[in-house]
């Protein structure tokens, strides 16, 4: 019962007997293999075996004893025709003092974690466990279709360096990145989705509405709710610094979170701050009044509705006196058709907004990447589960 036991642990081939290992030694395992028929890999001719060594190899890890060796005698081969010599290695994958098997799960324990703790977690050298990760972690990745998707950048150095990302709306995961955020680096992105592409999900970017109807043109463009509302609140935040409100008793984080916040989420204690701090000036009362009137025109549930709801919307603040709204107005107006399909669609660009913010912490987690490549793939293995 041990011995099986031990052959489930030990993903060994079959033709090998494993004998159990010694009180000294509880986790180096003495492997046998039965004669084999060794073939030449050039000419496949006979071959004779002129030397062999005794050696160690790591082939898995088990709780309470650590890495577990095997021990094995490997053999070299000559061939009788061409004269060639070679390793045999009973297609272990044996390299250095490391099995194929072995290497592999150390890269699926990198998942979610940092190299450099892994490598000391299993008393590895980091530049090893590298090496290993970039070269098996590639095969890991899913391919998927998609029909419905999300597209965004995201820094890789905020403020000089930006990449694009596409994501699967449905499932999480990154389909495709590429380096820059201009209209040809999005449509190259795209253009590696592969699947019936239905929907796209994206912000406010001429660039991306370019791209995205160069490659979907029959898609509906949905656009970002959450962006949308970030015209209104960074608006209101920069009105609010302009007063130098932060000097006054409240501070201004506070108070930026309540003129934020929907009315009926607001304590009475709260609401009366709002109705105090929108009397002090002309500019912040017209601003919040949008923004809620906005959230009014996103609450509808058929497109007639939302037409006539988005008309008078617009009807109202194209023209406003407060020139952020009437701003705010003309960039609704450019994207008029795509605003109707962002309030009507069951769709929206929250998961993208939660998976740049996990691209922040992989980014912090491993202390910068020198190589843009790593770190997408990166990216691509660690969303979507």
């Amino acid at each position: 019962m041990y011995s099986k036991f031990i052959k489930l642990i030990l993903p060994l081939p079959s033709f090998f007997d494993i004998t159990l290992p010694t009180e000294e030694e509880p986790n180096v395992f003495r492997a046998t293999a039965a004669p084999q028929t060794i073939t030449c890999p050039i000419c496949a001719g006979a071959t004779v075996c002129h030397d062999r060594s005794l050696r160690r190899f790591r082939h898995g890890y088990a709780w309470h004893i650590g890495v577990l060796w095997v021990e094995l005698f490997v053999p070299r081969q000559r061939c009788k025709e061409c004269g060639f010599t070679f390793t045999f290695d009973y297609g272990l994958g044996l390299v250095h003092s490391s099995t194929e098997a072995f290497r592999r799960e150390i890269v699926k324990r990198c998942h979610g974690r940092s190299i450099a703790e892994v490598a000391r977690e299993y008393g590895l050298l980091y530049t090893t466990v590298e090496r290993w990760f970039y070269k098996y972690a590639p095969e890991q990745l899913v391919e998927e279709e998609a029909q419905h998707i999300c597209v965004d950048e995201f820094a890789l150095r905020k403020g000089h360096n930006y990449a694009t990302s596409v994501l699967n709306a449905v499932t999480g995961r990154i389909l495709a990145i590429v380096p820059h955020r201009d209209q040809q680096a999005i449509e190259t992105v795209l253009k590696k989705v592969t699947g019936k592409v239905r929907t796209v999900m994206s912000d406010f970017s001429a660039a991306m509405a370019g791209a995205i109807q160069t490659v979907y043109p029959t898609a509906v463009h949905v656009l970002d709710r959450f962006h949308l509302v970030q015209f209104f609140t960074d608006a209101q935040q920069r009105r609010r610094r302009y007063l130098v409100q932060a000097k006054r008793h409240h501070k201004a984080r506070f108070i930026d979170h309540c003129l934020a916040r929907k009315p009926e989420e607001l304590t009475e204690e709260e609401r009366a701050f709002v109705r105090e701090w929108l009397e002090e000036d002309f500019h912040s009362k017209h601003i919040y009044q949008a923004l809620n009137h906005m959230r009014y025109v996103l609450k509808v549930m058929t497109r007639t509705q939302a037409k006539r709801r988005l008309k008078d919307w617009l009807k109202r603040y194209q023209f406003h006196p407060c020139g952020v709204v009437a701003k705010i107005a003309k960039t609704i107006i450019i994207r008029e058709k795509e605003m109707i399909e962002t309030i009507l669609s069951p769709f929206s660009n929250g998961i993208m907004e939660g998976t740049n913010n996990k691209i922040k912490l992989i980014k912090r987690r491993g202390f910068g990447y020198r190589n843009d490549a790593h770190l997408f793939l990166r990216l691509r293995l660690e969303t979507g589960h």
